[in-house]
């Protein structure tokens, strides 16, 4: 699934490709992943409109328009964008496409539809509603913040890393390899950890945003000592030559180094 550093670069993706372009029009051929609104509907609100600015929250993408609403995106399991020209360029499980004055197309991709495109009054209203916590990759995003988030927390790091409540954009990927850098057993308590390791999350988490946003989230770009690219039960750890090992906690598979972070 697209975590935080995956939306970001779909945000500078759609920056650089649709940014301040005018819709001409937009073709739906899967009105499934609409949100609370029709086909017809979303291409008559969508029509002439110009894509002014984007902003990312969690796993979230916000685009704003002329009128007074915002174009809201969540990719789901599977979705992506992709910016082309020819008809014979248009990718496979194209849901929306979005035809731009300059005669280019935007496609939103999703090949499993459980993505979510939707049209929005407020940010900070759906934001709340939503019950999201924070954005920590977000410049104001800082460690006291951080540090009084995890204040009074006694689930695991790793479940808490995840909750979308608490921080908006990790899921299962990041916050094993946020961990992995951290040389932190993922199923130790919140309130067991010191502030020293605390602050080590904090500070490997921008690290391990800032590196995977570098690559593009492309693994063959990724730091050859990403966690990511070791995902294998019984594979070397690039860190410290240990096993990493796969574990299941609250149905999820984990995968850790056995020797750098123990018990």
């Amino acid at each position: 699934m697209p975590e935080l550093p995956d939306v970001e670069v779909f945000r500078r993706y759609f920056n650089r490709t649709a940014l301040n372009k005018k819709m001409v029009d937009v073709d739906v051929p899967n009105e499934e992943i609409l949100e609370n609104m029709s086909s017809r509907s979303f291409q008559m609100r969508m029509k002439g409109e110009t894509f002014q600015a984007t902003h990312r929250h969690g796993k979230y993408l916000f685009i704003e328009l002329d009128r007074e609403e915002t174009l809201m995106m969540h990719f789901g399991m599977t979705g992506s964008l992709k910016y082309y020209k020819k008809e014979d360029e248009k990718p496979e499980h194209s849901r929306v496409i979005f035809n731009l004055s300059n005669g280019y197309k935007l496609s939103f991709v999703c090949p499993r539809k459980l993505a979510k495109i939707a049209l929005i009054e407020d940010e900070a209203d759906f934001i709340e509603k939503h019950e999201l916590g924070p954005d920590p990759y977000s410049d104001d995003f800082k460690w006291k913040d951080f540090k009084e988030i995890m204040s009074g927390k006694r689930g695991s790091i790793k479940t808490t890393l995840m909750d979308q409540k608490v921080l908006a954009g990790i899921g299962n990927v990041y916050s094993d390899e946020i961990l992995y850098h951290s040389k932190i057993y993922p199923f130790t308590k919140v309130d067991e950890l010191s502030e020293k390791e605390l602050k080590s999350v904090f500070e490997k988490m921008r690290w391990v945003f800032d590196k995977a946003i570098e690559a593009k989230v492309e693994e063959e770009n990724f730091p050859e000592n990403f966690l990511l690219l070791k995902r294998k039960d019984g594979e070397k750890c690039a860190l410290c030559g240990g096993k990493i090992k796969k574990e299941k906690y609250s149905g999820r598979s984990s995968y850790f180094c056995e020797s750098h972070q123990s018990k």
